[in-house]
């Protein structure tokens, strides 16, 4: 998952460490780390996010995703996949190519 620096800042105030949590890639874009097969954040025990009051954008915008074409979809993976309807489609597919132009405009600054 990727992100922006408000993700970061965010997850940085609640006391994470960024470098626990995610790691800047060759393109330099941040993207959270996994764990055991996870996310960084997941509760295995409890089956659900950690964090999810603080949880990154992108996340918030799941199951809508792009595809390597830059076509927005569902990912159909997801267990709540068929319940994402045609209108929330459109608007989170609208968030999420902000946040991507967001995120790839913070990586480009030095």
């Amino acid at each position: 998952m990727e992100l922006c620096d408000a993700d970061v800042r965010r997850l940085e105030r609640a006391g994470y460490p960024s470098d626990d949590f995610s790691e800047r890639g060759p393109d330099g874009v941040r993207r959270l780390r996994n764990r055991d097969g996870h996310c960084y954040f997941f509760d295995a025990d409890k089956g659900r996010c950690s964090e999810y009051a603080r949880r990154p954008l992108g996340c918030v915008i799941y199951p809508v995703n792009m595809s390597e074409g830059g076509t927005v979809v569902v990912d159909e993976g997801c267990p709540e996949a068929a319940t994402v309807t045609r209108s929330e489609l459109e608007d989170k597919g609208r968030r999420l190519r902000m946040l991507l132009e967001t995120i790839r405009s913070e990586a480009r600054r030095p």
